[in-house]
């Protein structure tokens, strides 16, 4: 039955030329993740020599102290998750009740919206919910630039929203503050997802709970080396998330146009010139 359908074949002279419009695109989106994954690794790098391996600028004049964690350096301090940062968790609205969902405007993620997606930002989730459904459920609404960390599972996708969201119960959502600033804190995470994945638990899949994760050993740096950490890392931050809309848009773009240039409904002479 396949091989009787009929499909509307353009020129080879015509196809070469659509496929090198998109092919401009593809090379646009891969020169552009390129350069994320390059800003990504400079601030991981960056985070890993001074707060891992402690070989933070003037690292040579500071003595290392005994801790819980081991020697550390001299003014550092050993706190827990839950004495250091403000953390949320998820909920789901019924099903059952389209008032919770149709129409709905607040952004409510799901584990797969950050799986499938793998990027640093999340402009926005593949559900809404509406008012209702976040008064009637355990959602929490939380503010942009808070940092999503999938609990259950799949442990350790992270990302940060850029609008206010909501989570399903499959989260733990961290807050940054002023003594632990959105990049610090992303890095911090990111580093540390073997230790959630260890400290998970359960017979069906695992978790780890909104309990077990406050009691994390949270080593704090001093605070001017994290503000400094801060300024280098932010506008790296800041880069790739124009990169990842970018990114977004080209996709978007090469979408639209090729069905309009499969079909003929665009001149191809018109865009090669």
């Amino acid at each position: 039955m396949i091989r009787k359908f009929s499909i509307a074949v353009p020129p080879l002279p015509l196809q070469r030329r659509i496929a090198g419009i998109l092919s401009a695109y593809d090379e646009l989106i891969e020169n552009s993740q390129r350069r994320s994954r390059i800003l990504e690794t400079m601030a991981r790098a960056l985070y890993r020599e001074w707060f891992v391996h402690f070989r933070f600028p003037g690292h040579e004049h500071v003595p290392r102290v005994p801790s819980p964690l081991g020697e550390i350096p001299q003014g550092w301090e050993v706190t827990t998750v839950g004495d250091t940062l403000d953390i949320s968790g998820g909920g789901t609205p019924s099903r059952k009740n389209e008032e919770y969902w149709d129409g709905g405007t607040i952004q409510w993620y799901s584990p797969s919206d950050l799986t499938g997606a793998g990027t640093m930002f999340m402009d926005d989730s593949g559900d809404h919910i509406t008012e209702l459904g976040l008064a009637k459920s355990s959602a929490k609404l939380f503010p942009a630039n808070s940092i999503m960390l999938t609990s259950r599972a799949t442990i350790g996708a992270i990302a940060i929203n850029t609008q206010p969201a909501c989570t399903n119960q499959g989260f733990i959502t961290c807050m940054p503050n002023e003594r632990v600033p959105l990049c610090f804190l992303f890095h911090w995470l990111t580093e540390n997802v073997p230790v959630f994945q260890r400290m998970a638990s359960g017979a069906t899949f695992k978790e780890i709970s909104r309990g077990v994760f406050k009691t994390i050993d949270f080593l704090l740096p001093p605070r001017g080396l994290v503000d400094r950490f801060e300024a280098i890392a932010a506008p790296l931050a800041g880069q790739m998330l124009a990169l990842q809309r970018q990114i977004q848009t080209l996709r978007r773009t090469r979408d639209l146009l090729l069905p309009r240039l499969l079909s003929g409904q665009i001149d191809v002479e018109m865009l090669a010139a």
